[in-house]
């Protein structure tokens, strides 16, 4: 592609249903320990983890709050309580944590919802990350919150470039790098053009530049909608998506003087970088 992105990456869960059934323990036989919070529980590998893992659970029930808000989900507190709590699982290290998952070497997390695999709401990934904190652990937040607040059939109706640009959105110093990586590229039209861009995955996928180039496009052109229309209008979007429309038709109603499709919307957001 001619272009090297440095921004850091994770993953989202699509893959997870594919790869090798999965195990919750650091190695065959041995259970994880736990530390609980309102709305999250961590499961870690040994007792010498567990000041760590109410780091964790502290800052996971900030990020509650600050996503609920980012998606206009003003009553999100009544959620993930009780039986209900979303369980955290960390690995010891990236080598179980690849192990025991199939993920692939560019993953540091992911998230998953009630399935044959997952019986919970849970997020994994592995200790010793040096921005686990800021990054893996709000992106998966931000996946379960939107799917869940968006609700059934979310995953049909969100493209998957929407739903990684808004996880990514929670991730700290992420937004400016993105936004300065993409700018030369979309002025030279390398960027991925919006016909492929909008039902393209990274499902399975281990090139790791094409991976780079998709999650920056995808957090550009969410923050291009927030920066240029402002927050109700993205709050709109979510709604409508909510309320049961496919993303084209809710894009349309959200910013009915802006765009009416997908088309319209790429040259909105190529125009945008060219002026700045």
């Amino acid at each position: 592609m001619g272009f090297k992105f440095t921004v850091i990456l994770v993953s989202a869960c699509f893959f997870v249903l594919r790869s090798a059934p999965l195990v919750f323990a650091a190695d065959p036989g041995k259970p994880f320990l736990e530390a609980g919070s309102d709305h999250f529980r961590v499961r870690f590998s040994m007792e010498s983890e567990r000041g760590t893992a109410q780091t964790v659970l502290g800052r996971a029930e900030a990020f509650y709050i600050k996503v609920a808000d980012d998606i206009g989900y003003s009553r999100y507190e009544d959620f993930w309580t009780w039986d209900h709590r979303v369980v955290i699982t960390m690995y010891p290290d990236q080598y179980a944590y690849a192990r025991f998952t199939g993920s692939p070497s560019w993953s540091k997390g992911f998230a998953s919802r009630d399935t044959r695999v997952f019986k919970e709401h849970t997020i994994v990934s592995y200790d010793g990350q040096e921005n686990f904190l800021d990054e893996v652990l709000p992106h998966e937040i931000a996946h379960l919150m939107l799917w869940d607040y968006i609700g059934a059939g979310s995953t049909s109706r969100m493209p998957v470039w929407f739903e990684e640009g808004v996880a990514q959105l929670q991730e700290r110093e992420k937004s400016q790098k993105v936004f300065e990586a993409m700018r030369p590229l979309v002025l030279r039209h390398g960027y991925i053009p919006f016909p492929s861009f909008e039902g393209m995955t990274i499902t399975g996928e281990n090139d790791a530049q094409k991976v780079s180039l998709f999650y920056a496009q995808s957090l550009s052109i969410v923050l291009f909608l927030i920066q240029k229309y402002g927050k109700d209008a993205f709050y709109r979007l979510c709604a409508e998506l909510r309320n049961g429309r496919s993303f084209e038709p809710a894009l349309a109603r959200a910013y009915p003087s802006a765009f009416g499709s997908l088309d319209a919307l790429e040259g909105r957001w190529v125009r945008y970088f060219e002026e700045q």
